[in-house]
């Protein structure tokens, strides 16, 4: 009979290895949260909150990290980039608890985690409102389609033309198309894998302008198509959409969700 005592680790030295790894990673995070406090610095005016870089670094991070989950991944970096922002600027969510309030609370702090200050509203129109009235504001409100039809505001000649949906929540899972999204008056820029919203009254025009597209909303003379793509804001492409409706305008691009738990 073998003896297989010698091949059982000792529970103290891992202990003890998980102490000092465990010391490690708290050195790591006070670095990390020093040069954040310095970034302001350096940004010049650049808005604090950069959704689609932030979406890149959690991505190559996610795919970097092979046998950890993306949740996992993607939560631990809600809170680090959360602290972050909140040492660079007055960033602040402003979160529509139409619906379950309980989840809507959920998907926000595992997209976001807790450090940023946030208010909360019984409808999505005043959180759209309360973000809109902040430089750095953000507003969490259910995505398009069904009944919610808050995105008409952004259309062309809307309420609030120049606010933009940027972010997708929740950052990581399996359906095609998010339960909450965020929204503000930050630029549109690529993340590397993006869906393309735009917002249009000539339901043929996207396909004469050659472009694959799906409808996402409906609300009166208004359509919402996505483009499973990113489209360049000042492009050629919703040039030649312009052409063909002049009420065609991109209201927004954010990352495709990150797949979930790796087999």
């Amino acid at each position: 009979m073998s003896d297989d005592s010698n091949d059982i680790p000792d529970i103290n030295l891992l202990r003890t290895e998980i102490d000092r790894v465990d010391n490690l990673l708290l050195d790591l995070i006070a670095k990390r949260l020093e040069l954040a406090g310095q970034v302001r610095k350096a940004k010049s005016g650049v808005r604090v909150w950069r959704p689609s870089r932030e979406h890149s670094l959690v991505r190559g991070l996610s795919e970097t990290a092979k046998d950890t989950p993306p949740e996992l991944v993607a939560r631990i970096w809600a809170e680090l980039m959360s602290a972050s922002l909140a040492l660079q600027g007055p960033m602040r969510l402003h979160i529509s608890l139409e619906g379950d309030a309980l989840s809507n609370w959920s998907t926000v702090r595992d997209r976001f985690g807790a450090a940023l200050p946030t208010v909360s509203y019984p409808t999505t129109s005043a959180a759209l409102a309360g973000a809109y009235a902040e430089d750095e504001g953000v507003a969490i409100v259910p995505a398009p389609g069904g009944m919610q039809r808050w995105w008409t505001s952004l259309c062309c000649g809307g309420a609030m033309e120049d606010m933009h949906i940027l972010a997708a929540l929740p950052r990581v899972g399996e359906d095609n198309w998010p339960q909450a999204v965020a929204v503000a008056t930050a630029d549109i820029l690529p993340s590397g894998d993006d869906i393309s919203l735009v917002s249009l009254k000539d339901p043929n025009a996207a396909l004469e302008a050659g472009l694959k597209v799906k409808l996402r909303a409906e609300a009166g003379e208004h359509r919402l198509i996505s483009v499973e793509r990113y489209l360049d804001p000042n492009g050629s492409e919703i040039d030649e959409l312009r052409k063909i409706d002049p009420s065609a305008r991109l209201i927004g691009a954010f990352a495709k969700a990150l797949s979930g738990a790796k087999s």
